[in-house]
């Protein structure tokens, strides 16, 4: 049987491959830049023998830890890691991007992921489309990794907020089965990007859940919509569906005197209290009666 163009592609180069690491010699940066180059020697070299050959892009998950170095997967941790994976890569590029299992490996436990491709392309049908050298899913993996990164050297995250509940449910899965892990990308053009996870990085995830509470002031008046005698009094603020609305807490006994009725026009004094987590995301929001309004004392004395 004949050797395949790929094949004579890669002996074509691999002489050529040697040669260039053996001169970069100790200055090689890091395995990444190893593979990097080796994928783009490789394109370079297949698109000689055909124009319209591409890379692969693939997400590699390795799993550290005594439920993974067996080499095999409970079927838990990969229902429990996925899904926040998946919904971390979504947030990225600000819209779903589909993941799909397509292998598990040894060495520790690797997964192998890739972003869903297409029915039209997975077919063949790739015309127009065959010099595409990126998708959807890559800068969003990019700055998934960027944001693991920062988290594993414990930096400032703000910036990738949107992808931090992600990352946190990431954090969660491992947690479950004590594992720490690493993530290598390999993008269509040939760009290779790795980051890890360790405990550190798990731990200033979580530390990101830690609360703060943030107290003020305000005015709430409206009209009441809602009585409660555990102490909840609904205020709607507008005739509109869209008008705010607020659930002022009052004390039980004090409630029974304010001699409060459906539909009554009211201006509260309320204390807000704002819970958010260390980057900043309100977690809960309370509004807690501290006294009428200017005008309304008189219905606390009816």
């Amino acid at each position: 049987m004949s050797t395949s163009w790929r094949q004579r592609a890669l002996e074509r180069n691999r002489q050529a491959n040697r040669h260039f690491f053996a001169e970069l010699g100790d200055d090689h940066q890091d395995s990444d830049s190893y593979q990097e180059e080796l994928r783009r020697f490789w394109l370079e070299a297949a698109r000689h023998y055909d124009s319209t050959a591409s890379l692969d892009e693939e997400l590699t998950v390795r799993l550290k830890g005594d439920a993974a170095d067996k080499g095999a997967l409970d079927f838990r941790i990969g229902d429990a890691l996925l899904k926040p994976l998946r919904d971390g890569v979504s947030a990225a590029a600000r819209k779903d991007i589909e993941l799909e299992l397509t292998g598990l490996s040894q060495g520790s436990t690797v997964l192998h992921v890739r972003p869903k491709v297409p029915d039209f392309l997975e077919m063949g049908g790739q015309g127009e489309f065959s010099h595409i050298d990126t998708s959807a899913a890559d800068p969003a993996m990019r700055d998934l990794l960027k944001l693991v990164d920062e988290a594993e050297n414990e930096r400032d995250v703000r910036q990738w907020e949107r992808m931090v509940p992600g990352l946190d449910g990431v954090v969660e899965a491992l947690d479950k089965f004590d594992l720490s892990m690493e993530m290598r990308w390999r993008s269509l053009d040939g760009t290779v990007r790795s980051s890890s996870l360790s405990s550190r990085g798990k731990s200033y995830v979580r530390s990101l859940r830690d609360l703060e509470m943030h107290k003020s002031r305000t005015v709430v008046t409206g009209r009441i919509t809602e009585l409660r005698e555990s102490g909840l009094v609904k205020v709607k603020t507008g005739v509109s569906r869209r008008s705010a609305a607020y659930e002022v807490r009052v004390e039980p006994e004090n409630l029974i005197d304010m001699h409060l009725e459906l539909g009554m026009t009211v201006s509260f004094v309320v204390q807000v209290i704002k819970k958010k987590d260390k980057i900043g995301r309100e977690r809960s929001t309370e509004y807690l009666f501290l006294r009428m309004g200017e005008g309304q004392a008189s219905l606390v004395e009816e």
